[in-house]
């Protein structure tokens, strides 16, 4: 057991430091509610930092002078946070803030799912402003503490794929089995501890008649790139084309052949925007200046709610977002965050 250790502590800082040289004088910002994750957040921040990662916690020296301007500072000099998921966080006001000003800034959001059920035995799962920024996210279940080190090594594995390429984090974990390993130990036992298989897969996506269009993978998507423009329509990345868990989009007329790299690991998981009604669904909508926009649905649509607006411009139901058939459609500058029925 030590000597497994050893090697995976030599496997895993070949990432680590390629971890570090992305982040460049940015960190890794830990957030969680003291009241229900204070113990698991500590313990994650020590096993971290033996890998020398540069890391923001406010009880480990991160808050000077007042608290909310130290939290926004963390937040602005992050280029990845963790939530610690649990029911108390998605209720605290300074969570919500500090999650939501990072999904704003564009900082990277690593998930970490702290409980595993709640105060009334259902599982938990993260609900309100939690649910719809986590939503889609690969996150890691640490609600098990005896496989604390596996998921440890999946978390960090996880914090490379989010700002580093998935084939060179892959490359870096199979460099990190050379070595000693070859003159001692089982190099089979040791191939099977790897966090994750990676597969990548390219293929043809077309957005036909300007339509919305998915393609499920066996996993979740860590990535998605195009290979070669097939329509005269732009292919923008999280415009026109983009992925969410397990699914690979296409959106606005894009046609091409991408590139999709995905997991098969039983350890990543994904928040689904799915609600405990099968026939609800919380996607994102936007009017980019002013145009019409119309996505198509899987199933004829009986009910379309403004959950969020992300826009100046008012979002009014009728008049700038609705539905028709299997169609939901925003216009006039309308941008939110909307919850589908079907029929």
């Amino acid at each position: 057991n030590e000597y497994k250790s050893y090697l995976s502590n030599i496997r895993m800082e070949k990432l680590t430091d390629a971890i570090k040289e992305e982040l460049g004088a940015n960190h890794i910002m830990l957030s969680y509610n003291w009241a229900s994750s204070k113990q698991l957040t500590e313990k994650v921040y020590s096993s971290l930092k033996q890998y020398g990662l540069p890391l923001w916690m406010d009880t480990a020296g991160g808050v000077h002078g007042s608290v909310s301007g130290s939290m926004a500072e963390a937040v602005e000099n992050a280029s990845i946070i963790i939530p610690f998921m649990t029911e108390k966080y998605q209720e605290s006001k300074a969570c919500n803030q500090e999650i939501e000003y990072a999904n704003d800034l564009g900082v990277e959001i690593v998930p970490i799912k702290a409980q595993k059920t709640t105060a009334d035995g259902k599982k938990y799962r993260p609900r309100g402003k939690l649910g719809i920024l986590t939503a889609g996210k690969l996150y890691i279940d640490f609600t098990d503490s005896d496989t604390y080190e596996d998921n440890l090594r999946q978390l960090i594995t996880s914090l490379g794929t989010s700002i580093i390429d998935p084939e060179r984090v892959m490359k870096l974990l199979e460099e990190g089995q050379g070595g000693k390993e070859e003159q001692e130990g089982d190099a089979s036992a040791f191939d099977s501890r790897i966090p994750i298989t990676v597969i990548t897969k390219d293929l043809d996506i077309a957005s036909h008649n300007f339509g919305y269009t998915e393609t499920t993978f066996e996993g979740p998507v860590l990535s998605v790139s195009l290979i070669k423009q097939l329509s005269k329509s732009a292919c923008t990345l999280n415009e026109s084309f983009g992925s969410v868990g397990c699914r690979v989009w296409a959106d606005n007329g894009a046609r091409g052949t991408f590139r999709v790299v995905y997991t098969t690991s039983r350890r990543i998981k994904v928040m689904s925007p799915i609600t405990n009604d099968t026939n609800t669904i919380t996607i994102k909508l936007q009017s980019i200046k002013f145009a019409y926009k119309e996505r198509v649905m899987d199933r004829d649509v009986k009910g379309m709610e403004l959950v969020k607006q992300l826009s100046k411009t008012a979002c009014s139901q009728g008049v700038s977002f609705g539905f028709e058939g299997s169609k939901v459609w925003v216009n006039k500058g309308a941008r939110g965050i909307f919850k589908i029925t079907y029929e």
